[in-house]
């Protein structure tokens, strides 16, 4: 059975925490003022996340539900077996722009 995590993963993994926790370190070094005003926001823009995040998530379901349904899809298995077997990169290509236009959306909505 494969492991879930494998040593590359780990290190990875690690090396991307490390780099915030450097990063939030130089930040706070940089300008500990604007990072302690950031710090008493975040509940705030947790908060917004929280709430805004499910409604989001449903909206770009239905914008994903429609692109596979006008593309005649019917699956993601089916775009990736025409994507991969088939060798045509335009239904995912479609999906992506998809996802990425549900992302903005998603960066519309939350304002500071």
């Amino acid at each position: 059975m494969k492991r879930l995590f494998s040593n590359g993963f780990a290190v990875v993994f690690l090396v991307l925490i490390l780099l915030v926790v450097v990063g939030q370190a130089i930040s706070y070094l940089a300008a500990p003022a604007s990072w302690q005003a950031f710090v008493a926001l975040l509940p705030k823009y947790l908060s917004m996340i929280a709430f805004w995040g499910p409604i989001v998530a449903t909206i770009a379901g239905v914008f994903i539900w429609g692109m596979l349904r006008m593309l005649g899809f019917h699956s993601l298995g089916e775009i990736r077996r025409e994507s991969v077997e088939e060798n045509n990169p335009a239904p995912a290509i479609i999906f992506t722009g998809t996802v990425i236009a549900s992302i903005l959306f998603l960066m519309l909505i939350l304002r500071p």
